[in-house]
């Protein structure tokens, strides 16, 4: 049997690391199991309660098509705006919970650190959140929510290619009818990477 080279050892050592790095480590909250227990170690989970229902992120490694359910970090330079988009489940629905965020300039990866530990105000105005399942109409579900987004701790590795990425959220949307969707004791805990899940745009 053919030993193998150097190279191909390397490159599987290499994808195998980067399988595991990408997979979730779910631990469960001690009071509502049903949701991943608050973390700092790059878990690459999050979750909330949607109302009555549980919505929950784990991330995960699926060939050939990479990661599903890994974190978005989108920045606008040119218009100082960030965009934080979770994908996750509420029971059989895909769901989604976003973070609209003003006048921060992130311009490169190692700029993220500057949310870290600020307790960020969600007025529905220059900061907004937005929670919606994918069986809607995203443009006509898309309703601003009020509440905090908390990205707690942010720490680059050494190299500025991964960042731990974790905190707490939560808001409140309504509808054009009043009706609302409370989303509550919301927490996240990724490993976000600069090739993978970080996005310089353009103005839009």
């Amino acid at each position: 049997m053919r030993k193998l080279s150097f190279i191909n050892k390397l490159f599987i050592l290499t994808f195998t690391l980067a399988t595991v790095a990408c997979e979730s480590i779910f631990i469960p909250d001690p009071i509502d199991p049903r949701m991943p227990k608050y973390t700092e170690t790059g878990n690459n989970v999050a979750g909330a309660h949607i109302n009555d229902k549980v919505w929950k992120s784990e991330q995960s490694w699926n060939p050939p098509y990479g990661s599903t359910d890994a974190p978005s970090f989108d920045s606008w330079p040119e218009n100082d705006s960030v965009v934080i988009r979770f994908s996750g489940e509420t029971g059989d629905k895909r769901a989604y919970i976003e973070f609209h965020l003003k006048n921060w300039s992130v311009d490169n990866f190692e700029s993220i650190s500057q949310l870290g530990g600020l307790k960020i105000e969600l007025d529905g105005n220059e900061n907004s959140a937005y929670y919606y399942e994918e069986s809607y109409n995203s443009e006509t579900c898309k309703y601003k929510g009020v509440g905090q987004f908390y990205p707690k701790n942010i720490q680059l590795n050494d190299s500025l290619t991964t960042a731990l990425f974790s905190g707490t959220f939560g808001f409140t949307v309504t509808d054009s009818l009043g009706n609302s969707t409370k989303v509550s004791y919301g927490r996240f805990d990724y490993s976000l990477n600069k090739e993978y899940d970080f996005f310089i745009n353009q103005e839009w």
